[in-house]
């Protein structure tokens, strides 16, 4: 069964674009790809499960506050679970994942956002890329 990961990296990061998208090729195959500014209305959208939590304003300040560089990525199952487990946890992340090796050990400014499951893939691929068609047209 094939699965959808949707992949971003986060403002500031994107001169690591290459190297990422390296790691993201051994793992799956990049069908999408797309470089925006975003903005308050679809960075709501994505983030919706924070709105109310102490940190919620000061992520989606930090995402618009420059360019992203969103993926879809495509593969065999068990691609979200091993993007996941390139991209790094959230706090702490180990050794040779990308969160440890390009960031700064903060939690908000982590490098990449990585769905966490294949259904949130489908959905996120399909709101972010939607997202972009839009706004192109």
């Amino acid at each position: 069964m094939k699965e959808k990961c949707f992949v971003m990296i986060k403002p500031g990061f994107l001169n690591y674009e290459n190297e990422i998208v390296e790691r993201l090729n051994k793992i799956g195959t990049i069908t999408k790809r797309f470089q925006i500014k975003l903005t308050d209305e679809i960075l709501n959208k994505h983030y919706e499960e924070h709105i109310g939590k102490p940190f919620f304003a000061e992520l989606v300040n930090y995402m618009k506050s420059d360019e992203v560089v969103g993926f879809e990525v495509e593969g065999e199952e068990g691609l979200v679970k091993n993007i996941r487990e390139c991209v790094g946890a959230t706090k702490n992340p180990a050794p040779g994942t990308i969160r440890h090796d390009f960031g700064i050990g903060d939690v908000t400014k982590n490098v990449i956002h990585a769905s966490d499951s294949p259904e949130n893939g489908i959905k996120e691929c399909q709101r972010m890329f939607d997202y972009v068609e839009m706004l192109n047209k």
